[in-house]
């Protein structure tokens, strides 16, 4: 290798590394983690959650305070300034100060509100990824039923064949040709209606994949996915973590109502500049105030009373709403993992048994048929039922991870793909 070509190809393997990443299948791990880093609702989450964070901080902090510029006690003769003892030209500045700890229980409100929408951007992540996985699947499915029924359509094109020989020597009648012919275009509808299917499963990723739904998909069953044995939905995921924010929120609303049997309170400090002399031609002094002002809630049984109770029972609300929720949530999960189990059960009664039987019946009924010792309606049942079993199972299959999909979002702890964006 001379020095030119050691220089040369080094260039050429980084302008191809795209090339060869493109031509690799696009994963469903792939696939999640792009959905996850382009969806625009996630992005939304963030900013809301820190627009809150902002309002956090504004929420804690004094009203600003008031200036005072007065001109007091003038006289409407004149208006002099010089003329009458009593005439001022005043100058202050007025501060509120909230009552006790209303500053605090607002910002702790605000941050609560902010903690939420952030676990119901963790929680809108996690149906993301669920949804992706449930339409990815579909996708498998459908391809993998579609790729069945082409690798059987020889097997009912020889059915044509042999009928149409038999019927050319005389052995068999018109009828088994005709219906060996119906059994392929029935067969031809349904590759059709599974490249339909198959079009709009794209279609649905396309929302997220971009024109990457498009290309070459690897669509072989996850069969890294194993059923959990944990539970039950623990206290941190996102969606109870979200219900959980909204009673602490509650909780802070609560105790402001509190604060409101407290007073408000002020202070107001001002100066006060006097023009006129006294009896002996010397000016008079200036004037300095210093007022605190206090609210009085003396009248609370219709007012700090009402909404102090009305706080209370929406906080009530609030926890019994939350505790419903993870009973909610756990009930989906155990009939979740009833569903996996009965799956499985399923699945190895195809490979243990039904897959085997099926096919043992097909070549019998089909031998038997050559033999002139079986009606063609045998060889059409049996190659039939065949087929039906061979779809059932990849169906249930389908089903199967779907129903793992439907668990991982209770127990995203147990599921594959790596963390949340």
């Amino acid at each position: 290798m001379n020095r030119l070509t050691k220089r040369i190809y080094p260039t050429c393997c980084l302008l191809l590394l795209p090339l060869i990443a493109a031509a690799q299948p696009l994963t469903l791990e792939t696939a999640e983690q792009i959905a996850l880093q382009k969806d625009l609702s996630l992005q939304a989450y963030s900013e809301q959650s820190l627009a809150l964070q902002e309002e956090a901080t504004f929420a804690a902090q004094l009203p600003d305070p008031q200036l005072i510029l007065a001109s007091a006690n003038m006289p409407v003769d004149t208006w002099d300034i010089d003329q009458e003892p009593m005439t001022q030209l005043k100058l202050g500045v007025r501060q509120q100060f909230p009552a006790g700890d209303t500053r605090a229980l607002r910002q702790e409100k605000m941050f609560a509100q902010s903690d939420q929408v952030l676990a119901e951007r963790a929680d809108a992540a996690l149906r993301l990824r669920q949804q992706i996985r449930q339409h990815w699947l579909n996708l498998a499915g459908w391809s993998h039923s579609r790729q069945l029924l082409q690798d059987y359509r020889p097997v009912f094109e020889q059915l044509v064949d042999v009928t149409l020989s038999f019927y050319s020597t005389g052995r068999k009648h018109q009828q088994d040709y005709l219906r060996a012919k119906l059994l392929l275009g029935q067969l031809d509808n349904r590759l059709l209606a599974a490249d339909k299917q198959v079009a709009e499963e794209r279609a649905w990723l396309s929302r997220w994949l971009g024109d990457r739904a498009y290309t070459e998909l690897d669509s072989r069953w996850p069969t890294h996915w194993h059923a959990p044995t944990a539970g039950p939905v623990s206290t941190e995921h996102p969606r109870f973590q979200a219900s959980d924010y909204r009673v602490r929120q509650q909780t802070a609303q609560l105790d402001l109502a509190g604060e409101r049997y407290k007073p408000n309170w002020g202070v107001e400090l001002s100066y006060a500049r006097r023009e006129a002399d006294d009896m002996v031609g010397d000016r008079l002094p200036d004037f300095f105030s210093a007022a605190i002002t206090v609210d009085l809630p003396l009248f609370t049984a219709d007012r700090q009373d009402r909404q102090y109770r009305a706080e209370k029972h929406r906080l009530e609300a609030l926890r019994v709403g939350r505790a419903d929720l993870l009973g909610e949530m756990n009930t989906a999960l155990v009939r979740g993992l009833t569903r996996v189990r009965e799956l499985q059960r399923s699945l190895t009664l195809y490979r243990e048994q039904l897959l085997s039987l099926g096919e043992q019946q097909a070549e019998a009924a089909l031998q038997a048929y050559r033999s002139d010792a079986a009606d063609f309606a045998d060889v059409m049942q049996s190659t039939s039922v065949r087929l039906e079993l061979e779809l059932d199972y990849q169906q249930t299959q389908q089903r199967y991870y779907q129903s793992l999909a439907e668990v991982y979002y209770l127990l995203p702890d147990h599921a594959p793909g790596g963390e949340e964006i």
